[in-house]
């Protein structure tokens, strides 16, 4: 079957408390039990301040990503990490951590610049709407991440209305937020990337 792994690790992990780095890694665990299809996944840590996830549905892996970033910075909005996407050929659960896909990735990360904390393994257009994404999503405050996660979910099918009620905010609140926060290309770009790869 085609898949998706991510690979990533805490951005200033040195500079946090081992509280809050168990709290960052508690936060990705929960994104990914959130996100995967039918507890079809995978999720491991490595290294104190690293992580790995796979998932069956390799088209959504941008989305996956920007869903992690909303999840952290949800949570506090100086909590970061890159992510390094790629796809390949595994199955699920028995996943071979030395395949193509998980060295892929792994390299994909080690090979960011400093400024980047999104890429994608396969280059090309895949790698240039990374980089895009990733520029517009860095500065999303608490409370853009807060209105934007809902929308990110693969299985999305709330309103603004559902959010701001969810949220304790008007629904006026809950769309300056997205605007702010770029939903509208991102949610455009989010729709071409995985339509094409059906």
């Amino acid at each position: 079957m085609s898949i998706c792994v991510l690979t990533g690790d805490i951005v200033g992990s040195t500079d946090l408390p081992a509280a809050q780095q168990r709290q960052v890694m508690a936060i990705l665990g929960d994104a990914h039990h959130e996100i995967a299809r039918d507890g079809a996944g995978f999720f491991d840590t490595y290294r104190g301040d690293g992580w790995q996830m796979a998932f069956d549905r390799p088209a959504l892996a941008l989305r996956f990503a920007l869903f992690i970033r909303a999840s952290l910075k949800e949570a506090d909005d100086t909590f970061e990490t890159r992510v390094a996407m790629a796809k390949g050929v595994g199955d699920m659960p028995s996943l071979d951590l030395q395949s193509a896909p998980f060295i892929a990735s792994g390299r994909a990360l080690d090979a960011m610049p400093r400024d980047v904390l999104f890429a994608h393994a396969d280059g090309g257009a895949l790698q240039g709407a990374a980089l895009l994404a990733d520029h517009i999503s860095q500065g999303w405050t608490q409370a853009q991440a807060r209105a934007i996660r809902p929308f990110l979910h693969p299985a999305a099918s709330v309103t603004q209305k559902d959010v701001a009620e969810a949220t304790g905010v008007t629904r006026q609140a809950i769309g300056q937020a997205l605007e702010a926060a770029g939903y509208g290309p991102i949610s455009k770009a989010l729709s071409a990337i995985e339509g094409q790869a059906e």
